[in-house]
């Protein structure tokens, strides 16, 4: 015991930055472990973010796709409505020939 506080005291100095030493690679090591996880974790995220991305793209392409066909569907509804609209008012035209004709036989025979 007396040869083991004899060789603490003679190597006081020696042993407390051995100890220092020792702890900061330690804290060195659990560091390194802790950046690799943060690593991992960013990696994780980018990909997350990457496939959140890419997912609102397909959903945007899908609306814009949408909104072509209710643009279109639009401008065909709307052509079918001139188009009825200029028959119907040939056919009040022919109906309206076809009184004033019928008046004029009427009237002159």
């Amino acid at each position: 015991m007396e040869n083991w506080m004899f060789f603490l005291q003679k190597y006081q100095e020696i042993l407390i930055k051995g100890a220092v030493i020792l702890i900061g690679l330690i804290a060195m090591l659990l560091l390194i472990g802790i950046l690799r996880q943060i690593k991992k974790l960013n990696k994780g995220f980018r990909n997350i973010t990457e496939n959140i991305q890419a997912y609102f793209d397909v959903i945007l392409r899908e609306e814009e796709e949408e909104e072509e066909k209710l643009a279109s569907a639009q401008v065909h509804s709307e052509r079918n409505e001139e188009k009825k609209e200029s028959l119907d008012k040939e056919h009040k035209k022919m109906e309206d020939e076809k009184l004033v004709n019928a008046v004029l036989q009427e009237y002159f025979s």
